[in-house]
Parts: structure tokens; sequence; C-alpha cells
């Protein structure tokens, strides 16, 4: 998987856009790995290389999409013991972006995010299934409008390398998820915007340095 830089598409061109581009902020940050390593086994966010993206569905017949740019996470991870793997994220609500200005204004409104009063989403993991040795399942709990509501991850390895000129190895992961709004109190907009929001993340982790590592 490529290393993806924080982006958008397409641009909203109707009423419909725009009120799905208000709830989908939801989605938001529910959490990106995108992390660089700080000490063995312990990651921080570097957010140049990993997206996190929402879509949600119009009346069945289009799809509007965001992203979020600011977010931060800690992880630490046991390789040999991936259960015991510990994930937190904080995400800035007010950071959503999409090409429609005016969807962006909405998505920050009382109606969705609220961000005056709540201006983060939190997501911190409370257990890590090893489904495969490239996949795995990744149960907590995501709290957005000051409302926790139990949430699943599927997190899948798509590359794993060694880079012999920094001495490290570098993990992909694809992240997908996905929630219902109205769960979260965002109820507006229910006759032409769909009550579930997908989320795809991408990560790009650096780990432990090779001859390193345990």
């Amino acid at each position: 998987m490529p290393d993806s830089q924080l982006r958008l598409r397409p641009r909203p061109s109707s009423r419909y856009d725009r009120g799905a581009a208000r709830g989908w902020l939801i989605v938001l940050a529910v959490m990106c790995f995108a992390v660089q390593a700080r000490a063995q086994g312990t990651y921080a966010l570097d957010q140049r290389f990993g997206s996190i993206e929402f879509t949600v569905d119009n009346l069945g017949l289009f799809t509007s999409k965001g992203e979020f740019k600011r977010f931060r996470t800690s992880l630490t991870i046991d390789e040999a013991h991936p259960e015991r793997t510990q994930i937190s994220v904080e995400v800035d609500a007010g950071s959503v972006d999409m090409f429609w200005e005016d969807g962006i204004k909405m998505l920050r409104s009382p109606e969705y995010f609220d961000v005056q009063r709540y201006p983060a989403v939190h997501f911190r993991s409370a257990k890590v299934e090893a489904i495969a040795p490239d996949h795995y399942l990744i149960r907590g709990g995501l709290e957005i409008r000051g409302i926790t509501q139990p949430f699943v991850l599927d997190a899948k390895m798509t590359d794993r390398r060694k880079d012999p000129v920094r001495n490290l190895e570098i993990a992909n992961f694809v992240v997908t998820g996905a929630l219902k709004r109205s769960e979260f109190g965002m109820t507006a907009d229910q006759s032409f915007i769909s009550d579930t929001v997908k989320l795809r993340i991408t990560a790009h982790i650096q780990l432990t340095p090779v001859g390193h590592a345990n």
C-alpha cells in the first residue's frame, strides 16, 4: 500500500452532498494508525503517512466523502502477543475537510459534531484479536458528542518490508469499520443521508529497528 497523503474527493455538488458531509465527521477519526517509532514498542502519530477517510450514501444514488486532518495516536505494540496491543486515538473534530465549505460548516454544527461543546472524538482499544498473522480485529469504545459506544475495527496488514537505509521494518495497514450516526445523537437529514458511516484508515508504521526488535 503506497504512503498516502490526507486528501478528499470528490466535490459535493448538491443539497444531498451537503447533508452527507455533515454526518461524516463522525466517522472521523475513529482512529488512524499512522505512526512512527519513538521507543521500543511505543509509537506516536506521524500524520504525513496516514489518513482517516469516511463515506456516506445519499439516497442510494451516490457517495459523499470526507477526511480529518488532525489526530493524535498512541500505540503500544507487542508483536509476540498482539492481543496486548493498546491503541488510543484523539481526533480534532474541527479538522474535518472537504471541497464544499458549507458542508464543513454543517459538520461542525450542533446537529452533527457540535465542535463547540465536543471538540474531540476519542477511540480507546479494549481488546485486539489476531485472526491471522496479517489480520486483526480491534475492539474498543468510540466516543462522539460525549456518547461512548462499542466499536470494532478490522485491520489488515498489506505490506511489511525492511528499509536497509534506515535500518527499520515498515508495515502498511488498511483499517476499516462502520458505525451508526444515530447512536451518537446525529439524527438530522435521515431522509436522504444513510445512517451508516463507513471508515477507511491507512496506516504506515515504522517498527523497531531491524536487529533490535524482540
